[in-house]
């Protein structure tokens, strides 16, 4: 029995569209699939992360259990938008030292007032940046330094010595060094 010209027709249009509907089914599998290996590469990036911030977690919880014996606050101050109140600065040796015991005991007080008597078991640690011959020459203009390059200095020398955790750091005189010390010191 032979089949007749539209019986021909017919099943080559049925192959054509099992083969058309097969073709859609493939695309939309590899879709699928593509879609799904996405999901798992970004599934592993961000197990990789976890891990990572798991890792650092441990290692800070770590660190704080170490400190819980010798705990600390961590002062951060930009030397060159803010300054010392005039009669320290204009005080040279004598005001590094007063700021530093006054700094001290604000922040102490300040402890007090937040962490209760938890404050008495803490250590001050404070940092000034600024840009030393930079703030020098800006005082020198508002008399309230000489005119020397550094006339800050031995105002910054005492604030150094007067508190064993207190530094006053030269920023050097990079454009926003202060602001960069401080990010590099929190980061």
């Amino acid at each position: 029995m032979l089949l007749r010209d539209s019986d021909i027709d017919s099943l080559n249009n049925q192959l054509a569209t099992l083969s058309n509907e097969n073709q859609s089914h493939h695309n939309k599998l590899q879709l699928v699939l593509e879609q799904f290996r996405n999901v798992l590469e970004d599934y592993s990036s961000l197990k990789s992360d976890y891990e990572e911030v798991k890792e650092g977690r441990e290692k800070y919880k770590k660190q704080a259990r170490g400190q819980e014996r010798n705990p600390f606050v961590l002062v951060l101050v930009d030397g060159d938008g803010y300054l010392f109140k005039e009669h320290f600065i204009k005080a040279g040796s004598d005001g590094g030292i007063n700021a530093a015991r006054e700094l001290s005991d604000s922040v102490r007080e300040l402890m007090h007032s937040t962490m209760g008597a938890e404050a008495d078991r803490c250590r001050i640690m404070v940092r000034v940046y600024a840009n030393i011959l930079g703030l020098s020459k800006v005082l020198a203009r508002n008399g309230m330094v000489g005119h020397e390059a550094r006339s800050l200095s031995p105002f910054s020398s005492a604030f150094n010595r007067a508190q064993d955790l207190f530094d006053f750091v030269d920023a050097a005189e990079k454009k926003e060094g202060s602001d960069f010390k401080i990010r590099g010191t929190v980061d």
